[in-house]
């Protein structure tokens, strides 16, 4: 009778502890990476202050905040493969309307050779909506974030990011044009 008693509580506990299991949203670790495809000859650096990583949840408004201290990042130190790490979190898995990175600044040094119309060889860009919201990261399509673990990798090209305006030897200055692509890796 003892046995019984006890097998018979040992099976009520898992079984309790199995529907505990089951109720809760799965979740997974997502980690995100910022990479740079080669860029032009004429830039001796590209720096981005990246303030905060986020998922923005398919109804549009619930973010899942990733990092909220990423760094500043030299695009051209992330070239050939090289990546560099934004930030990590214990997130809901599921599907996610967007990935947003807010830039809270860019500069742009030119190399020993090349200057801006105005004799200067740095630039500070201004960023379109990137303090604000933040920069979209394409996809093509909604972000599936799965269980147990997701990689984002996230690519910032310099020659799609950065357009410079006026004279090819000497321009006049730089157009920040976010393009960001992102891939998925479960």
């Amino acid at each position: 009778m003892r046995i019984r008693n006890s097998l018979l509580v040992v099976a009520l506990a898992a079984g309790l502890g199995a529907c505990h299991g089951a109720g809760g949203p799965q979740m997974s670790r997502v980690t995100a990476w910022l990479t740079d495809a080669p860029g032009t000859d004429m830039i001796e650096s590209a720096q981005v202050t990246i303030s905060t990583v986020y998922l923005v949840g398919s109804d549009g408004t619930a973010r899942d905040t990733l990092s909220t201290n990423a760094g500043v990042f030299d695009l051209l130190d992330l070239q050939n493969g090289l990546k560099a790490f934004l930030g990590t979190a214990t997130i809901a898995a599921g599907d996610y309307e967007q990935l947003r990175l807010v830039v809270a600044g860019a500069t742009i040094a030119l190399k020993t050779g090349f200057t801006f119309s105005d004799g200067t060889a740095t630039h500070d860009l201004k960023v379109p909506s990137g303090p604000q919201s933040g920069i979209k990261v394409n996809f093509g399509g909604p972000v599936h974030i799965a269980p147990p673990a997701t990689t984002v990798t996230i690519d910032f090209p310099i020659d799609e990011n950065f357009v410079f305006t006026g004279g090819s030897s000497s321009p006049n200055g730089v157009l920040f044009t976010p393009t960001l692509h992102g891939t998925v890796t479960q």
